[in-house]
């Protein structure tokens, strides 16, 4: 196996991850470059060859600290290794790993922290420990819960929560005005009431106001972020941001004011959210994150009600050498991840 790192282009990229069954958002070439553009990043991109095969794809993103030339490898949700649904054989994935920490950190001498795409029960038959790497003690894994979209609609409504289709029969009741759509007019009242729930709040969220704008201009008409805004009379009561990416679509963020709130203005947003997804013919819709102890419980709460299919990826493995700059960049990260 063969480990390439060059540049490529938008298009060159997306056709290559589009082939593979486990493609995650942190892996498209538009969220990698926003997060370029709008912090101390960069992005390097890498494909894995058998001969001439492309076997796996890994997007990284890279943080070099001035002067220095050493710095953090991060790895999210990659690399992408499984071709169809059916490949459970993991040894693919833990040559790609070893053919990663010889290139980032013997070769480059970095600090290399990788969230593998790989399924917690995949590897509680047998343990997972690629050659040179180690666990990160007391992290887990990202979860959530995956909707089948190839379900009929009144399906995926019989198998919503009983108390969370009584909230959505509730808000349909009152009539309430949805815009949707990917275009301007409703993205900007997205932003708009997200922004203005983030001051409301007083937080920095991990997806900030600038990414998303930016990672909203690299995307193509059919792929750009879908909003819904609903609104009693001329008043916003709430908004949602849909990510779409190969066959999946993934429930961003959720901006929602009090009295949308009691109106339910969010169950409707989100249900209508996926009828549309299902119309454009998507497979699956992700809840965006369900976390059973990371999660807050109210968001918890809320997403349970769509009664989705869970999953939770493996933690997260490190590797580095000996040098001392590296070693107090991973104590650091430690440290501040607490």
């Amino acid at each position: 196996m063969r480990l390439i790192t060059k540049s490529f282009s938008q298009d060159d990229w997306t056709g290559i991850v589009s082939e593979f069954q486990d493609l995650s958002l942190m892996q498209t070439w538009e969220f990698g470059e926003a997060k370029a553009r709008t912090g101390p990043w960069k992005v390097e991109r890498s494909v894995f060859l058998d001969g001439d095969r492309i076997v796996g794809i890994c997007q990284a993103m890279v943080r070099v600290l001035p002067f220095l030339g050493r710095g953090l490898v991060w790895i999210n949700r990659g690399p992408l290794w499984r071709r169809t649904p059916e490949e459970l054989d993991v040894s693919g994935l833990s040559a790609m790993l070893v053919e990663l920490r010889q290139y980032w950190v013997e070769e480059r001498g970095m600090y290399l922290l990788i969230a593998p795409m790989l399924y917690r029960e995949e590897i509680l038959p047998s343990p997972f420990s690629p050659s040179g790497f180690a666990w990160v003690e007391g992290v887990t894994g990202w979860a959530s819960a995956r909707l089948d979209l190839s379900l009929p609609l009144a399906e995926l409504r019989r198998l919503l929560h009983p108390k969370w289709r009584n909230c959505l029969k509730k808000a349909e009741r009152l009539e309430l005005l949805v815009e949707s759509g990917c275009e301007d007019q409703v993205f900007q009242p997205v932003m708009a009431e997200y922004q203005k729930m983030l001051e409301h709040k007083g937080f920095q969220p991990s997806l900030a106001p600038a990414l998303i704008a930016q990672w909203q201009k690299f995307l193509g008409k059919d792929r750009k972020l879908w909003g819904l805004v609903g609104k009693q009379g001329e008043e916003r009561l709430g908004a949602i941001l849909i990510a779409r990416y190969g066959n999946t679509c993934e429930y961003l963020i959720s901006a929602v004011n009090q009295a949308g709130r009691a109106a339910n203005v969010n169950y409707l947003l989100l249900w209508q959210g996926i009828v549309h997804m299902k119309e454009l013919g998507y497979r699956w819709f992700d809840l965006g994150g369900m976390h059973p102890q990371n999660t807050p419980a109210g968001i918890l709460h809320f997403k349970s009600g769509l009664a989705g299919s869970p999953y939770m990826l493996v933690g997260e493995v490190e590797a580095y050498n000996s040098n001392i700059i590296v070693k107090a960049i991973r104590r650091y990260i430690r440290r501040t991840r607490r």
